[in-house]
């Protein structure tokens, strides 16, 4: 059995030269795409603003949460994911006194951001942001919903399946039964 674990090597080497792993080497082994396959690169796609909601046809979310100040719903008209995995939504935060906040976002499953690309004014229209920026979601006060909307409806950690807008809006109408976490 001297020559088993040179033979167990050289079984084990084999098959990642066949498979594209010529440029492999113990100096670079970190090197496992070669030369002649293009690396992804995410690219932002435009955006277009959508139609104003009617907001008796959203769809409320609800987080579990006793010490929010807001109730929260989505526009499932406008909800939709993008080719480059972009989640858009238009989403609408009521106060218990009546005070609203709507918003047309984008959260970015791949590295956890979001963007804010739009507010709703009083007269039925959105205003887009001059120079709308991706910021990091946080768990913070002001910004742990849309950690529970990546975390718990629109990203799906796990990548099994697509996420598309009918799977989102299937767990947000029955919450806690397809919870992504």
């Amino acid at each position: 059995m001297r020559y088993g674990p040179i033979l167990l090597l050289l079984a084990l080497a084999l098959p990642a030269r066949l498979v594209g792993g010529a440029d492999w080497t113990w100096h670079n082994p970190h090197k496992v795409v070669p030369d002649h396959i293009e690396e992804y690169v995410w690219k932002e796609d435009s955006v277009e603003l959508p139609e104003y909601p009617d907001k008796e046809r959203m769809k409320e979310i609800v987080f579990g949460r006793t010490d929010t100040r807001y109730r929260f719903f989505i526009d499932p008209k406008t909800l939709r994911v993008a080719d480059n995995d972009v989640v858009h939504y238009v989403l609408l935060l009521r106060s218990r006194s009546g005070a609203e906040n709507l918003m047309y976002e984008g959260i970015r499953c791949q590295t956890g951001d979001y963007k804010t690309f739009a507010y709703g004014t009083r007269g039925g229209k959105f205003k887009a942001l001059q120079n709308p920026r991706w910021k990091e979601i946080t768990e913070t006060s002001n910004n742990w919903f849309r950690a529970e909307l990546k975390r718990g409806y629109f990203c799906n950690p796990h990548r099994l399946n697509a996420v598309t807008a009918e799977s989102i809006l299937s767990r947000i109408e029955h919450p806690g039964q397809f919870r992504l976490d």
